[in-house]
């Protein structure tokens, strides 16, 4: 080991050149690329063969990860990515992420978010991005992106968190190969979401408009997840193409009602007087996800917007796996049949019932078995996660067995508790720490009283 130690010294002596200059530039420009742009740019001081290598990275970085830029105010940092992107070679760009926080400058907002969005529009036009990922966090302002739809032969994959969707910022009509859409704890005053050719879209814990609806148009969409939304569930247009969809609202959804299952109570207080822009009648959520073939609709028992889809409730032809939570089951079980009526192939089937006392809602829909005729032939398996074997899963496993489902294909897991909400979900590993050394302290200190 000490020879070939010894060997490779002296062959670095000779060459004078390091193992890593001796890479050829495309990988080089590749390392440099994970870098935040900052430090890439000061690669440029190491020697004559790195000085025009920052010039051609694939990555354009705009993120805290560089101690200098903590030292620097914002209009210094303004200049610097203003310089960068002038000089910089114009070939495409792999990924541009941007991600200010309030520790990224010592500066005012205003210069802090100056120009934000021209380095944004810049990426996407001129520098022929294909992943755009932009994150803004602070307390007191957000950034707005400009009113004006994105453009682009190239862009395929976006990534929005804590930035402000104006009317138009969410057209991608003119991004033909855009494929991924993802928007978390954003605020969405956006009309409509457009693209022909998006296959993959996630929003999460984002806030919409309170009044009126905004519409996704999304006709080749395989994975939707919506989940922990603000104001009015968003309308969803045909999606014929798919495949997993994962639906979950929460009590901050504006369409709640504790009187009736399906809103119109008549009280002037409750959120179920305005429907937004669907009308009555027209179906929300359901008619766009009647395409899946995996699909998880959980809510809290006062949205109502799943019961009142199911009074048009249109066929799942494709669907097979299914997951519902005590939404669909009223003191009648009428709202859970008609589901069941819709879903002509579907093999398994979970209810999840959490550990909470039944609402006081009033339900519009009867179950007689001596009126329902339903056959499902091809269900396989039934799981019910409940916190105790209680009347309620009594009724749901006899209204089964009328079905044709016989008591082996039915598993009941006891001891159930819902997993915990995305917005509680964000515990850093100091907290987790923490939390397992209390516990671990109650656990011995609970050992002691009892031994």
């Amino acid at each position: 080991m000490a020879k070939r130690c010894k060997h490779s010294e002296e062959a670095t002596d000779a060459t004078g050149e390091d193992l890593l200059s001796a890479l050829p530039d495309a990988v080089l420009q590749v390392v440099l690329s994970f870098l935040p742009s900052d430090e890439t740019v000061r690669t440029c001081v190491l020697s004559r063969r790195w000085r025009h290598l920052w010039k051609s990275t694939p990555a354009l970085r705009i993120t805290r990860g560089g101690r200098r830029f903590l030292e620097w105010r914002a209009w210094t940092v303004n200049n610097f990515v203003n310089q960068l992107l002038l000089l910089r070679d114009r070939l495409p760009l792999d990924e541009c992420e941007i991600s200010i926080s309030e520790e990224f400058y010592n500066a005012d907002e205003d210069e802090l978010f100056r120009f934000a969005d021209t380095w944004i529009r810049h990426a996407v036009s001129l520098c022929k991005a294909r992943v755009l990922k932009v994150r803004i966090r602070t307390e007191s302002y957000s950034l707005p992106l400009v009113n004006v739809p994105f453009i682009s032969q190239f862009l395929v994959r976006v990534e929005l968190t804590d930035v402000i969707l104006l009317p138009r910022s969410l057209d991608f009509s003119n991004c033909p190969a855009l494929e991924d859409l993802r928007m978390c704890s954003c605020r969405i005053y956006a009309r409509r979401i457009i693209s022909q050719s998006l296959r993959r879209l996630s929003i999460t814990s984002c806030d919409f408009r309170w009044k009126s609806r905004t519409c996704i148009s999304t006709p080749c969409l395989v994975s939707f997840e919506l989940e922990d939304i603000d104001g009015r569930a968003p309308l969803l247009e045909s999606m014929p193409s798919l495949v997993t969809a994962f639906v979950r609202l929460d009590y901050s959804c504006n369409d709640t009602c504790r009187h009736k299952a399906c809103g119109d109570c008549g009280d002037d207080r409750c959120f179920g007087q305005y429907d937004g822009s669907a009308g009555s009648n027209r179906s929300v959520l359901l008619r766009g996800l009647s395409g899946a073939t995996n699909l998880e609709l959980t809510c809290d028992p006062e949205v109502f917007i799943f019961r009142k889809d199911c009074k048009q409730c249109p066929t799942f032809t494709m669907l097979k796996t299914l997951l519902l939570n005590e939404w669909c089951v009223a003191a009648d079980f009428g709202i859970l049949v008609c589901f069941l009526q819709h879903t002509p192939l579907l093999e398994n089937l979970t209810l999840q019932l959490e550990p909470r006392e039944q609402p006081a809602v009033e339900t519009d829909e009867s179950y007689n078995p001596a009126e329902q005729l339903l056959l499902l032939k091809h269900l396989k398996v039934v799981e019910i996660k409940c916190f105790k074997e209680d009347e309620v899963v009594h009724k749901i496993v006899a209204m089964l067995n009328t079905f044709g489902v016989l008591p082996e294909k039915i598993d009941i897991e006891q001891n159930f508790f819902p997993p915990p909400r995305s917005k509680f979900n964000n515990i850093t590993r100091h907290d987790s720490l923490i939390l397992i050394f209390v516990l671990t302290a109650v656990s011995k200190c609970w050992n002691r009283k009892n031994y």
